[in-house]
């Protein structure tokens, strides 16, 4: 059985090919910002990005119609619930049409779908950033006519659990963890029987500032840096989204060159302790959606591969529950894995207008 995994990025393209569960291609595009600039959108990119692949695929000797199943990353679509969705006319439609947010992901689900028919093979997604499954009371904001929504790192934040219950032999759907996935933005999420019951929505500015997202703020001084950008709403967006955080102090979001820095200048220090603080700060809050019956801690993410911060981090929330750590992500095995089991009968995917 061949799997092709798709996983588009702002800059990046990223493909594997899967044997069964052996990945035996992959291969990452690098886009330059120059020359994205061409393009009046995201969407308008859909052509340019799939010859890029149909030319990579071709120089490996495969073609679309060696493949079995295509995984592409899950795309900013309607709330769905975890697991696998089969990519079909309607989950198209969510992703070209942008009314939940547009991504490069978007452009993935859709060329997924257009190489299903017309090759006539399954598309399918997993564990979409748009995975849905608070609790009611985590849904309510605090002011009439604003709801919470749920949109984190669900693909590698529900991959780690999976891992981790798979190494310790526990059933994922009897555990109660809480997993950080830290990189350039930051999303703790409480995993009851795998169902992200509660978490912060990085998209939304939820929770703990990172390396280039602000985090919450203060309701007032927000309301000042709202008057000050009033003609230019996506500037401010792109402050708060893309400039925040770490880049917004140094200018950079280099964390490894900062814990250099800090070793000499105390400013960088407090901050990246600041930053630390924050995330174990959410932590502990997703310990009141367990009910202080967190099992494990998992922490994941770029920021994890750094060894000091984690233990400045497990140091911070150990009290709660042991801390296992997943430096990095692959995404690109989390997507294989979820068609994988879809193929051999251990998950049925789902439609996701049924």
């Amino acid at each position: 059985m061949k799997i092709l995994v798709l996983n588009l990025g702002s800059t990046s393209t990223k493909l594997g090919v899967f044997e069964g569960l052996s990945q035996t291609h992959s291969h990452t595009i690098r886009h330059t910002r120059d020359e994205l600039a061409q393009f009046p959108d995201i969407l308008s990119q859909r052509d340019f990005r799939k010859q890029k692949m149909h030319e990579w695929l071709q120089s490996s000797g495969i073609t679309p119609k060696d493949i079995s199943v295509i995984a592409a990353r899950g795309g900013v679509i309607r709330p769905v619930s975890g697991g696998s969705f089969h990519i079909d006319e309607e989950a198209a439609r969510d992703a070209a049409s942008g009314v939940w947010g547009m991504h490069p992901t978007n452009v993935g689900l859709l060329i997924a779908f257009e190489w299903s028919r017309e090759y006539g093979i399954p598309a399918i997604f997993t564990d979409a950033p748009t995975t849905d499954e608070l609790s009611d009371v985590a849904r309510v904001s605090g002011l009439r006519g604003i709801t919470r929504r749920s949109v984190f790192h669900a693909l590698n934040a529900k991959r780690v659990a999976r891992l981790y219950c798979e190494q310790s032999g526990l059933d994922p759907l009897t555990c109660r963890l809480i997993v950080a996935h830290m990189g350039g933005g930051v999303t703790v999420c409480a995993l009851k029987g795998l169902r992200a019951i509660d978490l912060n929505s990085g998209a939304d500015g939820e929770g703990p500032f990172a390396p280039e997202r602000a985090g919450s703020l203060p309701s007032r001084q927000l309301l000042d840096l709202v008057k000050h950008y009033e003609s230019d709403p996506d500037r401010l967006f792109d402050t708060l989204y893309r400039h925040g955080g770490l880049m917004s102090y140094f200018g950079t979001n280099d964390v490894p060159l900062l814990m250099e820095r800090a070793a000499k200048e105390p400013e960088v220090k407090t901050v990246l302790d600041a930053m630390v603080y924050n995330i174990a700060k959410q932590i502990a809050a997703m310990a009141v959606t367990l009910e202080g019956k967190t099992q494990q801690i998992l922490l994941t993410g770029g920021l994890a591969h750094s060894e000091a911060l984690m233990e400045q981090l497990t140091s911070l929330v150990s009290w709660i529950a042991p801390c296992t750590v997943y430096p990095g992500e692959d995404e690109l095995a989390a997507l294989a894995y979820g068609a994988y089991r879809v193929m051999t009968g251990q998950e049925e995917a789902r439609y996701i207008g049924r």
